[in-house]
């Protein structure tokens, strides 16, 4: 308990750092294997156990966003489960009994059903659309207009893992349109993801969403150290059949590749407003477009 009892903004406590659990998950053949700090939650609140194992070509395990107005939807498929959700709380000495943040962690896949035929994550080109496309529907997103705005993305960097490429990348609260100076610990909650293709049309999400603290130095600093950490232990070992697509696709496209950078996307947020439920409007009514997501490139 000493860390506890010397702990501050600068250097916090994080429970569990020193005895973080082996998470193994097979994915329909591949296996997904990290090293994650144990959940740790002040209010309570529990976290269930990731499950061991994944089957992609069930249908009944993912959801789609129908129910969403049009413009509102992706087009795409998420796993209904959760995979490996929990927060990662950051102390200061006992008797600052409260967190002065947290990590909210959580594993996401997704089937790219928007993306057209013929395409592939295994190809990064397409990857690279795919994610670019989703920060317009992400939290913060044009597709979110009543969320506070986001913009993305940076720190983009190429990973690999099993000879496939994957991307990671941040998305960042956007102030420009602030009539006062934000508040320091606003600086500091981002939101980073590493995407990893799974098969042509599936692709998994390592997220880290940052609800940080003043001073934004010390809380990115910190946070950054444990996500770099989390990060460093992931290993995806693609089963047979993704081995089988990604060598197809690999011949198909021998010369694709991804950005090497990227600069931060600037859409135009649409005008709206809320809707009036005595007249059976949806809760949100636009009253002017923004602009549209992406189209894909094959």
């Amino acid at each position: 308990m000493l860390k506890r009892l010397f702990a501050s903004r600068k250097n916090p406590y994080v429970p569990g750092l020193n005895r973080r659990e082996k998470v193994e998950i097979d994915i329909s053949g591949s296996r997904l294997t990290m090293l994650l700090p144990p959940h740790s939650d002040s209010e309570g609140f529990s976290r269930e156990r990731p499950p061991s194992e994944i089957d992609l070509h069930n249908p009944e395990n993912f959801y789609i966003d129908e129910s969403s107005p049009k413009w509102q939807r992706s087009g795409n498929a998420h796993y209904r489960g959760r995979l490996a959700n929990r927060h990662w709380e950051f102390f200061g000495p006992p008797w600052h009994t409260r967190p002065y943040g947290f990590i909210t962690f959580s594993i996401v896949i997704s089937r790219q059903d928007a993306m057209p035929e013929g395409m592939s994550c295994f190809n990064p080109a397409h990857l690279e659309q795919s994610i670019i496309r989703n920060l317009f529907f992400s939290a913060g997103g044009p597709a979110q207009p009543t969320l506070p705005k986001e913009k993305g993305p940076f720190n983009w960097q190429l990973h690999h893992h099993s000879e496939a490429t994957g991307i990671y990348f941040e998305r960042h609260r956007d102030f420009s349109k602030y009539n006062l100076e934000p508040e320091n610990f606003e600086r500091a909650s981002h939101s980073c993801t590493l995407r990893l293709p799974l098969e042509h049309r599936y692709s998994l999400g390592v997220s880290f969403g940052y609800l940080g603290y003043a001073p934004s130095e010390y809380s990115l600093k910190n946070m950054n150290a444990v996500r770099d950490l989390v990060l460093s232990s992931v290993r995806l070992e693609l089963g047979p059949e993704a081995r089988e697509q990604l060598a197809e696709a690999q011949k198909k496209w021998p010369d694709a590749h991804a950005s090497e950078y990227r600069e931060p996307v600037f859409w135009d947020y649409p005008e709206w407003r809320k809707g009036d439920y005595s007249k059976g409007e949806p809760n949100i009514v636009l009253v002017k477009p923004g602009s549209s997501p992406p189209e894909f490139t094959p």
